[in-house]
C-alpha cells in the first residue's frame, strides 16, 4: 500500500513537473512550433486568443510542415482568414498533399488565396498547373482579373505567348475576348487592360470589342461604365469591377494628393455624383482627410445638392446595390469632419439600418467598430433612435441564437448609446453590463507603465529616409536641454534617462540614417539592424519596454506593429492616418491604450506633445487623466491646425470600442 502510494505520488509530481515546465503558449511560439500551438489551443481560455494563436500557427505550419498543414485544414477552411494566407504555399500543401486533404479543402484553399490576388495567381500559373483543378482555377482567377490576364497577354514575349497559350487551352467566353484584345493592333495597353474589364459584358455578346475599347480609352466614362455595371449587374464579374474601380481610384486620388487643384478642375470635374462616392470608398487608402473634403466640398456635395430630389443619384445607387461601400464612406466622411453634410443628404433612414446584421458580416469587429465611430459622430436624435432600436433587436437576437461575440458586439454598442437622447428602459437593460469596459480609456493609471520600483522604459521606431532622420533630430533636440534628462550616444541608438522626484524613465530610441543618398546605399535596413542591437542591450538587462513610439511615415507601420506584445501598455503611432493601425495594436494587446492621428502626422505635434507626455509621467500624480491633458496640448499646440486630428485613447471612438471588446471577450463575467 505504501509502495502504491509512493508510486502515486511520484506520479503526481511528475505530471506536475511537465505541466510547469510546458512552454507558455504564445504568438510568437506558435510561429516556431507551429505544431505544438495546434496540438495545445484547448490550453488558452481565451477565445481571441485562441483564434489568434491558431492563424499565426496554421500560417506557420503551413510554410513549414505541410503534413502538420495538411492535419489541421479542416479547422481552418471556414475561417474568415482563410483568404490570407499564402497562395505560394497553399499551392505546395495541395500539391504534395493532394490525395491526403479532405474532399475539396485543397481547392478551396488555393482558390480562396488566390482570388485574394488574381493578379498574382495569374503570373505563377505553374504553382497549381499541375492540380486536378488547375485548369478551373486558372479560369476563375481570369474571371476575377481580365485586366492582369491581358497585360500578361499582350506582346511577343515567352511568358505573353505562353499566356496566350494557356488562354487558348481555358476556351472560355472571357478568355477568348482577352486574346482578341491581344491581338487586336493599334492599341496601347493600358487602353487594353481596361477593355478587358469589360470581357464578360463582350463574351456576352451585351458589348462589342470597338465599343469596349472606345469607352476605355476615356478614363472618365470608363470610371462610369464599370461604376454602373457593378451596381447593376451582379454576378461573377463583380470582383472584376471591383479591382477596376479600387485601381482607378487610387491612381486618381494619388494624383489628387499631388495636384488637388488639377484634379478637381480636370480629372475629376467630369465625374457623376456616383463616380465621386465610390472613388472616395474604392480609394480610401489615397485619399486622406485633404483630398475628401476638397473632392467632397467642391463637387461630390454640390452635385448631389442641384439633383431634384436632393442627392437622388445617390440614393437610387445605394438602394440598388445594397448599400454598396457605405460603411467605408460614412468612416472616410468622419475621418474629413463631414459626417454632418453626408447625413443630411442621404437622412437617418438611410443610415440606421447600418446598425443591422452586424453579426454576419464578413469582419463583424470591423463593422462594429465603424458604427461607433458613427455613434460618436452624430448629434442626429433622430439617427440615435432608430440605430438604438436596431442595436436592441440585434442584441436580443445575438443572445438568442447564442452568438456571443454578436451579443458582445451588440452590448457594447449598446452601452455606447446609453449616455445619448436614444436611452431607453432596453438599451440600458442591454448595455449597462458592458459599460465598465468602455470607460477604461479615459485614465492611465501609470503603474501600467511603470514598475514596483518606478521605472519605465520606452522604445522609439525611426526608419531610413530623410523623414526619418529629420524627425530624429527633432526628437533629441527636444530633450537636449533639460537638465532633468540625459543623453547617451551609443552609435546604433540614443540611451535617454529622464529623472523625476520618485519614478524613471528610459528611452531607447534607434538612429536612423537616410538611405535613400546615394553615399548611404549600403545602409539599407539599417534601422532593423539597429533595432536588433536595441533588443539585445534590452535583454541584457531584463528590460521590457511598456511604452512603444513609433515616427515615420505610414507605409512603416507595419514594421513598428511586429514588434509589439502584449506587454505594452501605450502605443503611440505618429505617423499619418495611423488610426487605421489601432485594431492591429489592440489586437495583440488588448490592455494597450493607443495615442494617433487620422490625419497628417507632423513633429511640430508630435515631439512637444510626446515630451508634454513623459514630463507628466515623471512628475504628475498616480493616475493620468487624458482629457485634462489633451486639453493643456490644445492650449499649447491647437494654432498648428494639425492637432485636431490627433486622438487621445479615450478620444477615438474606434479605439475605445475595440479595447472594450477584447477587454469584455477576456473576462470571465457570465453576464457577458
Amino acid at each position: 500500500m505504501r509502495n502504491s502510494l509512493a508510486a502515486l505520488i511520484t506520479l503526481g509530481t511528475i505530471a506536475v513537473s511537465a505541466r510547469a515546465q510546458a512552454p507558455l503558449l504564445t504568438v510568437k511560439l506558435a510561429e516556431s512550433k507551429p505544431e505544438y500551438a495546434l496540438r495545445h489551443l484547448s490550453s488558452l481560455s481565451g477565445e481571441i486568443e485562441r483564434e489568434r494563436v491558431l492563424r499565426v500557427a496554421y500560417a506557420a505550419a503551413l510554410g513549414q510542415d505541410p503534413d502538420v498543414a495538411a492535419e489541421f485544414l479542416p479547422t481552418v477552411l471556414d475561417k474568415p482568414w482563410l483568404a490570407e494566407l499564402s497562395f505560394h504555399d497553399a499551392c505546395e500543401l495541395a500539391a504534395g498533399e493532394e490525395s491526403a486533404l479532405p474532399p475539396g479543402g485543397g481547392e478551396k484553399l488555393v482558390l480562396a488565396t488566390g482570388l485574394k490576388n488574381p493578379a498574382l495567381a495569374l503570373r505563377e500559373r505553374e504553382w497549381y498547373a499541375p492540380l486536378s483543378f488547375g485548369r478551373s482555377a486558372f479560369v476563375r482567377f481570369v474571371t476575377a482579373a481580365p485586366d492582369e490576364a491581358e497585360r500578361l497577354a499582350y506582346g511577343d514575349s515567352k511568358p505573353a505567348r505562353a499566356m496566350r497559350d494557356a488562354l487558348t487551352a481555358a476556351d472560355t467566353p472571357i478568355a477568348n475576348v482577352i486574346l482578341r484584345l491581344s491581338e487586336a493592333p493599334g492599341i496601347d495597353l493600358p487602353t487594353r487592360a481596361r477593355a478587358a474589364t469589360l470581357a464578360g459584358q463582350i463574351a456576352r455578346g451585351r458589348l462589342s470589342v470597338d465599343a469596349a475599347v472606345l469607352l476605355a480609352s476615356n478614363s472618365t466614362r470608363f470610371f462610369a461604365a464599370v461604376a454602373d455595371l457593378r451596381v447593376r449587374q451582379p454576378g461573377s464579374d463583380w470582383a472584376a469591377y471591383d479591382r477596376a474601380l479600387e485601381e482607378a481610384s487610387l491612381e486618381l486620388c494619388r494624383e489628387a494628393q499631388e495636384s488637388p487643384g488639377r484634379a478637381i478642375s480636370a480629372d475629376l470635374a467630369g465625374f457623376r455624383a456616383i463616380d465621386l462616392y465610390l472613388l472616395l470608398t474604392y480609394g480610401q487608402s489615397e485619399a486622406p482627410p485633404a483630398v475628401f473634403e476638397a473632392v467632397f466640398d467642391r463637387l461630390l456635395l454640390p452635385k448631389l445638392r442641384a439633383e431634384n430630389p436632393r442627392g437622388k443619384s445617390l440614393l437610387e445607387m445605394l438602394r440598388r446595390s445594397g448599400d454598396l461601400e457605405l460603411r467605408d464612406f460614412a468612416a472616410g466622411a468622419i475621418g474629413a469632419h463631414r459626417f454632418d453634410e453626408f447625413l443630411q443628404i442621404v437622412g437617418s433612414d438611410g443610415l440606421a439600418k447600418l446598425a443591422g446584421h452586424i453579426a454576419e458580416a464578413a469582419d463583424p469587429l470591423k463593422e462594429a467598430t465603424r458604427l461607433a465611430q458613427i455613434l460618436d459622430a452624430t448629434s442626429s436624435r433622430e439617427l440615435l433612435r432608430q440605430m438604438a432600436a436596431i442595436v436592441v433587436s440585434e442584441y436580443r437576437r445575438c443572445a438568442e441564437a447564442g452568438n456571443r461575440s454578436g451579443r458582445m458586439l451588440y452590448g457594447l454598442l449598446a452601452a455606447r448609446l446609453i449616455e445619448s437622447p436614444a436611452a431607453d428602459a432596453a438599451l440600458r437593460e442591454a448595455g449597462s453590463p458592458y459599460l465598465p469596459f468602455l470607460t477604461s480609456s479615459a485614465n492611465l493609471a501609470l503603474s501600467a507603465v511603470f514598475d514596483g520600483s518606478g521605472h519605465s522604459v520606452q522604445r522609439y521606431f525611426f526608419y531610413d529616409d530623410d523623414d526619418g532622420v529629420a524627425s530624429f533630430e527633432s526628437f533629441r533636440r527636444s530633450y537636449a536641454n533639460d537638465p532633468a534628462w540625459t543623453i547617451e550616444d551609443r552609435g546604433a541608438y540614443l540611451h535617454l534617462t529622464g529623472r523625476g522626484s520618485q519614478r524613471q524613465i528610459e528611452i531607447f530610441a534607434n538612429v536612423p540614417v537616410n538611405a535613400h543618398l546615394p553615399a548611404n546605399r549600403a545602409f539599407e535596413n539599417e534601422s532593423q539592424r539597429r533595432q536588433q542591437t536595441i533588443a539585445a542591450a534590452l535583454a541584457e538587462r531584463g528590460l521590457v519596454p511598456r511604452v512603444l513610439v513609433h515616427r515615420g511615415h505610414a507605409f512603416w507601420v507595419e514594421h513598428t506593429l511586429s514588434y509589439i506584445s502584449s506587454t505594452d501598455r501605450l502605443v503611440i503611432l505618429g505617423s499619418c492616418g495611423g488610426t487605421e493601425e489601432i485594431h492591429k495594436v489592440l489586437e495583440i494587446s488588448h490592455d494597450a491604450q493607443v495615442i494617433a492621428t487620422r490625419g497628417v502626422g507632423a513633429t511640430e505635434v508630435n515631439d512637444p506633445m510626446l515630451k508634454a507626455l513623459n514630463d507628466r509621467l515623471l512628475h504628475g500624480g498616480p493616475v493620468l487623466e487624458w482629457s485634462a491633458f489633451w486639453q493643456a496640448q490644445r492650449a499649447a499646440l491647437g494654432h498648428t491646425g494639425l492637432f485636431r486630428d490627433y486622438l487621445a485613447p479615450d478620444q477615438d471612438p474606434g479605439s475605445v470600442f475595440l479595447r472594450g471588446y477584447y477587454r469584455a471577450m477576456d473576462a470571465a463575467d457570465p453576464r457577458l
